[in-house]
């Protein structure tokens, strides 16, 4: 991990973990999670799954992806809502073992490639990357060039993923990556102009890929767009505030929306970029400053903020950004608060929160469904580890 990082809780991240994680899988997601509180476990959970759906065939049930995504994330997600469908899972909540990871690992990536496998990449300590596979429920190893952590995995639109910047060590990188599904392979692409690790990297319309702020010894108001076609990057408007662990989330518009993050304190403030023009513009901000905390873009095009951290507490509250409006509004608490857990947005529209540290600085094994109808959570079933920094 990064020093120049501030402290963010007391897990004992200072050498990688020796035994193997649990990771665990609920409804239709592959929720990859690997650091525990109690000494790591490589058993895994999962829902049955099985083959991949073509897009056509999920679309003639009737469902419908989430607003935003580009046609390969959509036959992705949709492959999964309509597995989920088939096994019901939804009537049933719970969490079931599947295959083990190789390599136990965390602060690491996961990317859901078109074919419905998933990509793992790096972690602490790392250079090894994996694949899993839902119809066999099992691991296959995959390679990486350089040992990475606290990085970002894109997929972008020829299904090839892009992993960016990240750190080893006292290092950040400015070096990114490229893995071909077709070939299995890594290779070299553009670096980025500057070093960054907790940063954010999100698709945008146009099939490029923007990377906002990070850490590289200070927290960063640079961003930089990378473009698949030339393999180069190139500088964008600067934000208005540095800050890192925040959250990116491209919104219907094509804007995409910068909440909190840290600063060296909790931020509260708010930025959009537009592509259009490159430039960044202050929206409202959030009603509590937070970092490590999860945003999710749900159907309705509303954003949903959950969690998180304030100075040393994990936060229960929960806002809604409303793009239309530009405001934020206070929703529903959750019951356990926490901090750098997941949030995923499920077929149903619900949210499903996962794991994290609790404010009493533990890995939490609770799990929670936001329902956007009603605007409040409810407990499902807990994950058969507690675990946080993991990935779903």
């Amino acid at each position: 991990m990064n020093p120049n990082k501030p402290p963010m809780k007391n897990n004992q991240k200072s050498s990688p973990r020796v035994s193997a994680l649990q990771i665990t899988f609920i409804s239709l997601l592959a929720v990859f999670l690997t650091l525990s509180g109690a000494p790591a476990q490589k058993r895994l959970e999962k829902k049955p799954t099985g083959v991949n759906i073509a897009l056509q065939s999920a679309q003639e049930e009737d469902l419908t992806s989430p607003v935003g995504l580009k046609p390969v994330e959509q036959g992705a997600w949709l492959a999964m809502a309509q597995r989920q469908r088939k096994t019901a899972i939804m009537d049933d909540p719970s969490w079931t073992a599947t295959g083990s990871m190789n390599t136990a690992r965390y602060d690491h990536s996961a990317t859901l490639l078109p074919s419905g496998k998933i990509l793992v990449a790096g972690g602490f300590g790392m250079t090894t990357a994996e694949l899993f596979d839902p119809a066999t429920g099992t691991w296959t190893a995959a390679g990486l060039p350089t040992a990475r952590q606290n990085h970002t995995a894109t997929l972008l639109p020829n299904g090839k993923v892009l992993v960016a910047g990240g750190g080893a060590g006292k290092s950040s990188f400015k070096s990114a990556v490229l893995y071909d599904p077709a070939t299995g392979t890594w290779t070299a692409t553009g670096s980025m102009g500057t070093g960054r690790l907790f940063h954010t990297a999100t698709l945008l319309p146009d099939g490029k890929v923007l990377v906002a702020g990070g850490l590289n010894s200070v927290y960063l108001t640079s961003a930089e767009v990378y473009d698949p076609a030339t393999g180069r990057w190139r500088e964008t408007g600067s934000l208005n505030t540095g800050r890192g662990s925040h959250t990116a989330t491209l919104l219907p518009s094509g804007k995409v929306l910068v909440a909190g993050g840290g600063s060296n304190k909790q931020l509260s403030s708010a930025e959009l970029y537009d592509p259009a023009t490159g430039a960044w513009t202050a929206t409202a901000s959030l009603g509590i400053a937070r970092d490590e905390h999860t945003a999710t873009l749900l159907p309705s095009g509303k954003v949903l903020v959950a969690g998180g951290r304030n100075s040393a507490a994990a936060l229960g509250s929960a806002e809604l950004y409303d793009p239309a409006a530009g405001t934020w509004t206070t929703t529903g608490m959750l019951g356990d608060a926490r901090y750098a857990h997941t949030a995923t947005l499920l077929p149903s529209g619900k949210v499903l929160v996962a794991g994290g540290v609790s404010d009493s600085n533990k890995p939490l094994r609770s799990a929670e469904l936001y329902d956007p109808a009603t605007g409040t959570w409810t407990a499902t079933a807990s994950l058969g580890v507690s675990r946080d920094d993991h990935t779903a």
